[in-house]
């Protein structure tokens, strides 16, 4: 009964635990690129209504002017850290390291994910919904190269973000193990983490993304062009928020350079492997295979002798 107790959860857990963790896992991992577009959403809301100094006429009104007016000082907390930490280890990790885990030397407790995954959820729920029907955008020209770039820094950090936070909370809700470092990646997770965070890129985040440098731009533009005025300065001036959108956003650029500097140093020294075995054995015969045939001839001699 035990035997067959355990075949049976072991397939309850093949047929239904993984294919809701993978979706569980997936749909967490994209709150991190959520955050971005909250705050860009944020940014430009809040400069377009300094323009026409006045605040939108909405049926979510009081919370709009709430995350309108605070500081997000929680998400971009949340997010700073883990771009920060995102860039320390592209930068301290070698890279022929086989496992991306193990170069991973902080995990926080379980219950520390458990709080900045629920902060993170609220902040980013009901800061979408609110900014959702008012469709401000206020874009910088980027080329097609540049946010490229920016999109693999942003899928570098949304995997310290799922691996850091995500998986442990969910592994110790559906799996009830301390933490998720237990269990490896499938190639299953990384491309459902890929196509979902460039699925959002191209569908949202790589034209208002931008607006985290564009307000910067554009209020330093606009204090260089209107005549001096106190007032003026005052609005246009580029504020705390401001400087952290931008500083945030070149940032993950420098991650995804980094990345992609990496990438290609990589794939140069696996070509380089490969060439240099090519001209030590050139006809790719193996020495294993000839030396038990030289030992049977030698065996064949003596025995004649």
């Amino acid at each position: 009964m035990s035997f067959a107790g355990g075949k049976w959860r072991k397939e309850a857990e093949q047929l239904v635990v993984k294919p809701f963790r993978l979706v569980t896992t997936t749909l967490l991992s994209l709150l991190l690129p959520l955050s971005f577009l909250l705050l860009s959403r944020l940014s430009s809301a809040s400069f377009l209504f300094s323009l026409t100094k006045s605040q939108p006429q909405t049926e979510s009104s009081f919370f709009f002017s709430l995350f309108l007016r605070a500081n997000p000082a929680v998400v971009h907390a949340i997010v700073s850290s883990i771009s920060v930490y995102t860039l320390v280890l592209g930068l301290t990790t070698k890279i022929t390291a086989t496992d991306p885990k193990r170069s991973i030397a902080f995990y926080p407790h379980v219950s520390i994910a458990w709080l900045i995954l629920f902060l993170v959820q609220i902040s980013v729920g009901l800061g979408l919904e609110t900014t959702i029907s008012n469709g401000l955008i206020i874009g910088s020209e980027r080329n097609f190269l540049s946010r490229l770039v920016f999109f693999f820094g942003l899928h570098e950090v949304m995997l310290l973000w799922y691996r850091v936070i995500v998986r442990p909370v969910v592994d110790n809700t559906l799996l009830g193990g301390e933490d998720g470092q237990r269990r490896e990646e499938t190639v299953v997770e990384r491309v459902a983490l890929a196509v979902s965070c460039g699925t959002l890129w191209w569908w949202k985040l790589r034209d208002e993304v931008e607006a985290l440098v564009g307000v910067a731009e554009a209020k330093r533009a606009l204090l260089l062009l209107l005549p001096i005025d106190g007032n003026v300065n005052v609005i246009f001036n580029v504020g705390t928020v401001d400087f952290v959108n931008w500083w945030l956003y070149y940032m993950v650029v420098t991650i995804g350079m980094v990345r992609i500097i990496k990438g290609s140093l990589w794939f140069g020294m696996i070509l380089l492997f490969e060439q240099g075995s090519r001209r030590r054995n050139p006809r790719g015969i193996s020495t294993a295979s000839s030396t038990p045939s030289t030992l049977h001839f030698d065996d064949q001699g003596d025995n004649k002798v």
